[in-house]
């Protein structure tokens, strides 16, 4: 890279993204906006917000399109060339029924990367875009400079066999299942069977607490009155401010300026949460930054009991994926209290750690 991309720049706009002021922070439309074809008949929506030197690749949450970066990439193309890209099934990117397994979205980056001629870039993704980098470095190791999950390193991003993940264990205890029936009397099968079931239970009571621990948001008439009302709303629940493009993105706008009825594409949120995969080591280079411990949402339960096994669960898990984050043969801890003492200020957690993170220097 010519010069070393400095972790704390990364830390602290992450921070800024979703710490605004207030609702007049709308972000900013990007440059340029196209659609590159991924599949025949599978067309992404890519963001432009220009800039020059090392691209970086922003990669949405769940739910989300690239336009929830319209604060944040401006900012980045300050220094960096900055894109974005919409997942299939989100947005104005196709919707296919099929292709929402993690390769298939990691395939589907790297046709977007192929179709623009852009090499060795740094990919950013947040929450669920963590299955997205690693489905990239498992899949086309060598194709990314450097991966940096922006509280995107669940188990769906680096699987934790101690720990496992509801979705794969329910994969694998259906296999088990289907598998005995043929081999009712294969005593192996039904010692793996017991072992995956234990596994299976244990996740599933985690994503029982988890349920039981808070609800979605339910904005009140008043909140959807106008775009900055709806935004004051969000911002209490999820900590930040969701940029005026994003909301305009995920739900329809009344002739009045009242936030209607969600556009999202049927399944594809749960499609993408069914067909989560095991990372079990990352190659590439990374940069690894997570909420530890959480603050809980506003709405979460007010049972003292549930609360405390909620964050408990929560506690116990972040702390597993920081040990396995911190095994991977190219991440490192060097900067990590110089890089939290930046982000105390936060919101929506108590203290941001840098986890892991590798210099990201050309050549290395």
């Amino acid at each position: 890279m010519g010069q070393q991309i400095r972790m704390t720049v990364f830390a602290l706009i992450a921070c800024t993204a979703f710490a605004q002021n207030g609702p007049s922070s709308q972000g900013e439309t990007a440059l340029k906006t196209q659609f590159v074809e991924v599949q025949p008949d599978v067309k992404l929506e890519v963001l432009d917000w220009g800039g020059t030197g090392r691209n970086l690749v922003l990669l949405a949450g769940l739910g989300n399109t690239a336009h929830v970066f319209d604060s944040l990439g401006p900012k980045l193309a300050a220094h960096y060339h900055v894109i974005g890209i919409t997942r299939r099934g989100f947005g104005q990117s196709s919707a296919p029924q099929t292709g929402y397994g993690p390769r298939q979205l990691g395939d589907d980056v790297v046709a977007v990367l192929d179709a623009l001629h852009i090499t060795d870039p740094v990919l950013v993704g947040h929450s669920i875009a963590g299955e997205e980098l690693s489905a990239v470095s498992a899949y086309h190791p060598g194709r990314a400079a450097a991966l940096v999950y922006l509280d995107a390193g669940a188990p769906f991003a680096l699987y934790n066999p101690k720990h496992g993940d509801y979705t794969p264990a329910l994969a694998q205890l259906r296999d088990d299942l289907s598998a005995l029936q043929k081999n009712l009397f294969d005593d192996a099968l039904i010692s793996k069977t017991l072992t995956d079931m234990a596994l299976f239970q244990a996740n599933l009571a985690n994503l029982q607490a988890e349920v039981e621990g808070a609800t979605g948001p339910s904005p009140k008439t008043g909140d959807l009155a106008s775009i900055s009302a709806f935004q004051s709303y969000m911002k209490g629940y999820y900590g930040g401010i969701i940029p005026e493009s994003e909301v305009r993105q995920n739900f329809r706008i009344g002739e009045d300026g009242r936030v209607g009825e969600s556009l999202g594409h049927g399944n594809a949120s749960q499609s993408v949460m069914l067909e989560e995969e095991r990372f079990h080591s990352i190659d590439t280079p990374l940069l690894a930054i997570l909420a530890y411990p959480g603050t809980p949402y506003p709405s979460q339960t007010s049972d003292p009991a549930k609360l405390a096994a909620y964050r408990a669960a929560g506690k116990t898990r972040i702390e597993a994926q920081i040990a396995i984050f911190r095994e991977q043969p190219h991440a490192r801890t060097q900067a990590e209290d110089s890089v939290s003492r930046r982000l105390e200020s936060c919101p929506r957690s108590n203290r941001w750690t840098m986890q892991s993170n590798q210099s990201l220097n050309a050549g290395h």
